[in-house]
């Protein structure tokens, strides 16, 4: 044989491979970059329900002042809203019902972190109107982040430094930062302000834990109804996790992608907690009180006092004048 027919052969034999393989490695590249799109695209809308959320939570109300059950649901809803439209937009789902609800089937819970507790969301499969099957999320009751202390009082974090004990003997309420808690009850064994926010911390992940792990068995058991096949377990690191700001977690398992892959992901979305909102109570020169927001004060203004909520300068016969939006 000629050593240019050996030449010939061997090309029509590698080249095919070469192509293949380029063919392969630009698949594979391509898959990659899908899935780290979708997973951005994920935790951008995280990011979004959790930062709405963070500025419903900004709404000036003391931690003595809850929202009927109500009106907390239509907080929820709103925050909800955001997450799963914002989500569909960012996947190419727009009025697509039966891929949202495909969509949804992979997302088996949510957790909005309010500041003194947390609510889970699950879905619930309902019928619409047509006789169809709806997908339907469902907000748990708000669960406190509760620690019992040795003596068998309760403590309630939030996700600062301010907290309340309920004397199970007495019947009795304490409420204030950690110091003033300390020189008022018995905070053993959280003896320091370190080790306070260190169970904090372990208190809220272990509490989320166990209801994230009944959430996903009754997920598992929504899924089966619906004739499907899809594994979950609960999201790794979450243990490692530190909940400081009001906000969203989300995680999402087995979702297919369009070029095969199956996309998980974790995600928690927050934003600065805000709870309370400080005032400045001025004095004008026609002797009226105004509480103004702190970045409103105008020029000439005698302050009188720093004021610690709204609720405070209304007691205290102040109007209020504030140059930010307040969510109602």
């Amino acid at each position: 044989m000629k050593p240019l027919s050996v030449v010939l052969i061997f090309l029509i034999l590698i080249i095919p491979l070469v192509l293949m393989n380029d063919t392969r490695a630009e698949l594979q590249l391509s898959n990659q970059e899908m899935y780290k799109r979708y997973s951005d695209d994920f935790q951008s809308a995280v990011d979004d329900a959790g930062g709405y959320l963070a500025r419903l939570e900004k709404q000036p109300t003391t931690t003595a002042v809850h929202y009927g059950r109500e009106r907390q649901l239509q907080m929820d809803q709103d925050v909800l809203s955001v997450f799963y439209s914002n989500l569909a937009m960012k996947f190419g789902l727009e009025n697509n019902q039966s891929a949202i609800n495909n969509l949804k089937i992979h997302i088996p819970a949510l957790v909005m972190f309010g500041y003194s507790g947390y609510t889970l969301v699950t879905l619930d499969d309902t019928a619409s109107y047509s006789g169809d099957k709806e997908l339907t999320p469902v907000s748990w009751p708000e669960r406190p982040y509760y620690y019992k202390l040795r003596n068998g009082n309760l403590l309630y974090f939030t996700l600062d430094d301010h907290a309340r004990v309920y004397d199970t003997g007495s019947n009795e309420f304490y409420e204030g930062e950690y110091a003033a808690l300390t020189a008022q009850t018995n905070l053993d064994p959280l003896t320091s302000i370190d080790r306070f926010r260190e169970v904090r911390q372990s208190t809220i992940t272990s509490l989320v834990e166990k209801d994230l792990a009944t959430a996903i068995n009754r997920h598992l058991e929504l899924v089966r109804r619906m004739g499907l096949s899809v594994q979950f377990t609960l999201p790794r690191g979450l243990h490692e996790q530190s909940i400081q700001d009001t906000g969203m977690m989300a995680f999402i398992q087995g979702y297919p992608l369009p070029g095969g892959e199956l996309l998980d992901a974790y995600s928690l979305g927050s934003g600065a907690v805000m709870q309370r909102k400080g005032l400045v109570g001025t004095r004008n020169n026609a002797g009226r009180h105004i509480a103004y927001g702190e970045s409103c004060v105008p020029a000439g203004a005698t302050v009188i006092e720093s004021l610690f909520d709204p609720e405070e300068a209304v007691r205290k016969g102040y109007f209020i004048e504030d140059c930010s939006v307040y969510i109602q």
